[in-house]
């Protein structure tokens, strides 16, 4: 798992420790028969827990034993007092041993938490508890999660877990769970409950055409397809809505997120610098690209929010119908009713113009890199989609940009990247043909921070 081999199973090809292994196994059998018939007949006394103390520590993951032992607890714990506070001690003391036994152990966390909701336990002694757990591995998800439960348990700030998951990046680039960390605690801290886009809905309800391209589609084999500027039947039926009501309401889209406002530009300026010292250090790792697509998502919902307000407001701004409307035809009404385009509505000329400052400047970043670095795979790739999205999103003319002249770069990039990455040719083949822009939707998607 993760590059790191498992030994056991190579030690067992020694008859000798087979030999011991078979002994060991013979042993847990003949303890866990012994505390399920003490739990079959209720027997809750000091000699059974012992057992069932001396059981878990050889393999904590028999989550049976551990509903015994609880069965056994509930009434000391409940009555509370000195006996209370010893036993809680002794459990934390049990599953912290057997975590040293198996770090990864899901029946003994949540029998950690279980302990902990009791409200006997030092909670800055398990915020330290978990953090040497993390320093043994960053990438254990159940320490993660136990940190997340005893963060909101202690009432720690976001604000300081931001600081920590700097920390930890600081010392090590490639902390995954670091970097996600954040994508729950940035939301947090600016809070929550606006509806974010994914990089393909933003394009399908806004973006000019991709352009097509007749001869590379040939060389390809491949037709280009045409961005759907409306949502689909399935979309519709997915949100709970009719064609009717379609027309009068905000587009909801697919894959989107809940926050209550973007976070703020110059809080992303931030992330950003940050995310751009990951990628000097190595290039090749993922977990900060993987960071860097939920910094666009992020960019991407500022612009999401101006359409939102620019459709509330022409929601306000439209007449009420005419009495004797309902005689006229269907297109009769809709002409009557018809709206100004959204993309004269200067919130969006706004929001579009600092878009397009946020991926100009990303771009001119990845050119620095690739002056050092030409065959850089991830740069390159997210060259390709960053111009690929100006153009597609109508902020060349803004940019002085040519936009022929703009996606020919662009599917020359991914042709280059067929030559990088021989064995994704065929992604960066659809790419180039316009027919992979699907795979980028990933590219604006924002976690949600649930409670």
């Amino acid at each position: 798992m993760h590059g790191r081999p498992r030994a056991f199973k190579n030690k067992l090809k020694d008859p000798t420790a087979a030999a011991v292994y078979a002994k060991k196994v013979a042993a847990i059998k003949q303890g866990t028969t012994l505390v399920l018939e003490c739990r079959r007949q209720h027997r809750y006394d000091e000699a059974a827990l012992k057992a069932s103390e001396k059981l878990l520590k050889v393999v904590p993951e028999i989550y049976t034993i551990w509903n015994y032992r609880r069965e056994a607890l509930q009434p000391i714990l409940k009555a509370g007092g000195e006996a209370a506070q010893k036993a809680a001690d002794n459990e934390l003391a049990l599953t912290q041993a057997c975590l040293l036994e198996n770090p990864k152990s899901y029946s003994t966390w949540h029998h950690r938490k279980w302990v902990v909701l009791q409200g006997l336990a030092d909670l800055q002694k398990e915020l330290k508890l978990v953090a040497s757990a993390l320093a043994l591995d960053c990438r254990n998800f159940h320490a993660w999660n136990y940190r997340q439960f005893t963060v909101k348990l202690a009432g720690v700030s976001a604000e300081s877990e931001l600081n920590n998951t700097s920390s930890l990046i600081a010392e090590d680039f490639s902390n995954y769970s670091a970097w996600h960390y954040r994508t729950l605690l940035l939301p947090r801290l600016y809070n929550e409950d606006i509806k974010t886009v994914s990089f393909d809905d933003l394009v399908a309800s806004t973006a000019t055409n991709w352009p097509q391209q007749p001869q590379l589609q040939q060389q390809f084999t491949h037709q280009q397809p045409q961005l759907q500027l409306t949502p689909s039947s399935e979309t519709c039926a997915a949100a709970g809505s009719n064609s009717s009501s379609n027309s009068a309401e905000p587009r909801t889209f697919t894959g989107t997120a809940s926050q209550r406002r973007p976070i703020p530009l110059h809080v992303l300026d931030q992330e950003y610098d940050m995310v751009h010292q990951a990628f000097a250090t190595d290039s090749a790792d993922q977990s900060p690209w993987i960071y860097y697509r939920w910094l666009l998502g992020n960019s991407l919902a500022h612009l999401q929010q101006a359409q939102e307000t620019a459709q509330q407001q022409q929601g306000k701004a439209q007449p009420e119908p005419q009495q004797g409307t309902q005689r006229l035809g269907l297109h009769q009404q809709q002409n009557a009713q018809q709206q100004p385009p959204l993309q004269d509505s200067p919130e969006i000329e706004e929001a579009k113009i600092v878009l397009g400052e946020v991926l100009a400047r990303e771009i001119s970043k990845f050119a620095e890199h690739l002056a050092v670095d030409p065959d850089a795979k991830w740069p390159l790739l997210m060259t390709a989609r960053l111009k690929e999205a100006q153009v597609r999103l109508g902020l060349c003319e803004g940019l002085g940009l040519d936009p022929t002249a703009l996606q020919a770069e662009v599917q020359g990039l991914y042709l280059r990247l067929c030559e990088i990455d021989p064995m994704r040719t065929g992604y960066y083949k659809d790419a180039a043909a316009g027919k992979a822009f699907v795979v980028v939707q990933a590219l604006g998607t924002v976690y949600k921070f649930t409670e």
